[in-house]
């Protein structure tokens, strides 16, 4: 069942290793499954498989508690996170876990990324926060990311790397680019000696854009 999102899921894994946002069997990829049972599931990368040989049969399908529903391979080791992502955020659909240099270097220097670009505030939403630090696949990583995630689209993980959302892969997949983007953008900046964030009142005209799309009060 479901081989047009595992599908999905395969090609966006694989995207992401393409662009350079993950190295070797690095970083996982999920998507929010519709059941007619009424079931709340999602399929998602296995751990320690190169994404360049993954097939469809490959993904998992897990429901919400973690169980196995469908597939023979263990499901990604950050199961846990994702499932409180889809949790927490009803209108988010795809997440996706990866391990980019610039993001690393802000998740090794826990420095939030203040709105620096417009691109930043109307599709992640403001700020990129970073969460603290917790071993992974522990249900306290998953805790901290979703909480300094909050209503945005993006969150630096310490020490580890960088979570990304959307409503669709797509979306999810644009998202950790421009996360990745972001994170250069101001780790070039500091090298300057000099970052200059946006102005406050164009932050909140366009914070309110974001929500107006993306706020989970939005249905």
């Amino acid at each position: 069942m479901w081989d047009c999102e595992k599908r999905d899921v395969v090609e966006a894994a694989r995207e992401m290793a393409q662009k350079g946002l993950v190295s070797g069997t690095a970083g996982n990829v999920s998507l929010r499954l519709k059941d007619s049972s009424g079931r709340r599931l999602l399929a998602i990368t296995p751990s320690g498989r190169d994404y360049d040989s993954l097939g469809v049969d490959d993904i998992v399908v897990v429901d919400f508690e973690g169980q196995r529903v469908e597939g023979e391979l263990r499901a990604s080791i950050e199961t846990v996170m994702h499932i409180e992502v889809y949790k927490a955020r009803k209108k988010v659909n795809a997440v996706i876990h990866t391990h980019p240099v610039f993001c690393s270097v802000i998740a090794v220097a826990g420095m939030e990324i203040p709105a620096i670009i417009d691109e930043q505030v109307t599709y992640i939403g403001g700020e990129i926060k970073v969460a603290d630090y917790a071993l992974p696949g522990s249900p306290e990583l998953a805790k901290n990311a979703v909480s300094a995630m909050g209503p945005r689209n993006a969150v630096i993980l310490a020490n580890h790397g960088a979570l990304s959302v959307g409503r669709d892969m797509r979306e999810a997949l644009t998202v950790s680019e421009l996360l990745e983007r972001t994170a250069k953008i101001y780790v070039i900046a500091l090298g300057l000696g000099k970052v200059k964030p946006l102005p406050a009142e164009v932050v909140e005209l366009e914070r309110a854009f974001f929500a107006s799309i993306y706020g989970e009060n939005k249905l």
